[in-house]
């Protein structure tokens, strides 16, 4: 199975960045890909979700990778964090979301903490394979908000789990078989508020190529006005 894939990470017009990625391609053979969201409210988000997706990356070049692996090492950058929460040289609140997939031959695993997202495009389909971890997708699971409410609540956007957190984080687990043709897309909240499911849809139908994707949904944004830091990652299954 051959990969190719794209990437773009902009600070928007928020000062800093404090958004991070990295796609590489492991030495048993898989294309693994992970996006981080540093929490802007709490300090040293930027240093929070470099330190993810570094610690990450790092504990898998040394392990080999699988389910079990991707899982010790999201739970690796966690400890990471804290640790350089006691440092005295960051935030001690510094958190991060973080979102990471590996491809194999026929099938995707990955874990995901907080709001960044996964989904998967197939023909004229598109499935998320991320539930957000927020107060709103809580609330509307329980069935106490509508989805016309849970558009529409204030605090929709409040993380309830992200690494770096005092508390243990909600890790999950993906799993997911993929076909040749297949696009995976990775995105920070900076994206996927403005860019919807069905939109990324019709863009990835429409894309020659990862490139092409990436390219086409930064104009979308650019259009509409970025609020945020936004970053994205692209993979085609070829």
């Amino acid at each position: 199975m051959k990969v190719s894939f794209a990437s773009f990470s902009r600070a928007g017009p928020r000062p800093i960045n404090e958004d991070a990625l990295d796609c590489w391609i492991a030495a048993s053979g898989e294309t693994v890909a992970c996006i981080a969201d540093g929490l802007g409210g709490m300090g040293g988000g930027d240093k929070a979700s470099q330190l993810a997706v570094s610690s990450f990356r790092k504990y898998l070049e040394q392990s080999g990778i699988d389910s079990g692996k991707m899982l010790e090492a999201a739970k690796i950058a966690h400890r990471s964090i804290r640790e350089a929460q006691m440092s005295n040289e960051v935030s001690n609140r510094m958190a991060t979301t973080l979102t990471a997939v590996a491809l194999f031959n026929d099938r995707i695993v990955g874990v995901h903490c907080g709001d960044s997202r996964a989904a998967i495009a197939r023909r004229q389909g598109i499935k998320r394979l991320t539930k957000d971890h927020t107060e709103g997708q809580r609330l509307f699971e329980a069935g106490k908000l509508s989805k016309d409410e849970l558009a529409k609540y204030q605090r929709k956007h409040i993380l309830e789990s992200a690494l770096g957190d005092q508390n243990e984080p909600s890790i999950d687990s993906i799993s997911f078989d993929i076909l040749p043709g297949d696009h995976i897309i990775l995105t920070t909240d900076g994206v996927h508020n403005h860019v919807l499911l069905r939109e990324m849809q019709r863009l990835s139908a429409s894309a020659s190529s990862p490139v092409d994707l990436i390219d086409h949904v930064e104009l979308a944004l650019k259009k509409a006005g970025p609020s945020d830091n936004y970053s994205m990652i692209a993979l085609f299954v070829e």
